[in-house]
């Protein structure tokens, strides 16, 4: 992901950035506030409103990459606001649910910590074979889990959030070993 925001800086792409695709990644970051103002209510109504908003993100996460598609509005823009707006999302969840809801400080490190390692290591692979390194399946499970334990702490469900947290934490490290080890081995396995 990083090379790709390199590449598309030094570009001078004529490509047009604002589509409807863009401008819904764009969306689920803006509304990250909102989200946040209604999930620390104290009135655990306004925490549906912060729900819908979840579904929002969720639809349009899906929406965006389909549309790109369809309408052939693929930009190597929306190539970099989608993961980053998913990254940005996940990092203002999980700063919330330390804040508000016990979420351990070291989990929500380790699982950020692994991320930004995982940049340093596309930017350094882009930068020495000039491809960006797909993701493995296991780190897509992996993200997956984290956001629904992300989202057990959001609305306070324990303890079904803190009895998933070690063990997903322990499956988003491992997929960073397997990201690691399959893209380490083999130069051309991108």
């Amino acid at each position: 992901m990083s090379g790709r925001i390199l590449a598309l800086m030094t570009s001078k792409s004529d490509e047009p950035w604002l589509t409807v695709p863009n401008l819904l990644s764009l969306s689920r970051v803006a509304l990250l506030p909102l989200w946040w103002w209604l999930m620390a209510s104290p009135d655990r109504r306004l925490w549906w409103w912060g729900g819908g908003l979840i579904v929002y993100g969720i639809m349009t996460d899906v929406a965006d990459g389909y549309l790109a598609r369809r309408w052939r509005q693929v930009t190597q823009w929306g190539k970099i606001f989608d993961p980053v707006g998913d990254k940005i999302a996940a990092v203002v969840v999980g700063i919330f649910c330390m804040v508000h809801r016990d979420l351990p400080v070291l989990a929500f490190g380790l699982v950020t910590g692994r991320d930004v390692a995982m940049v340093v290591a596309g930017w350094v692979r882009y930068r020495r074979l000039g491809a960006v390194p797909t993701s493995v399946n296991v780190g897509r499970y992996a993200a997956l889990l984290w956001g629904i334990v992300l989202l057990l702490y959001a609305f306070d469900l324990q303890p079904y959030a803190r009895n998933a947290t070690w063990p997903v934490v322990a499956l988003y490290l491992l997929a960073g070993v397997v990201y690691w080890r399959r893209h380490s081995a083999s130069p051309e396995r991108i």
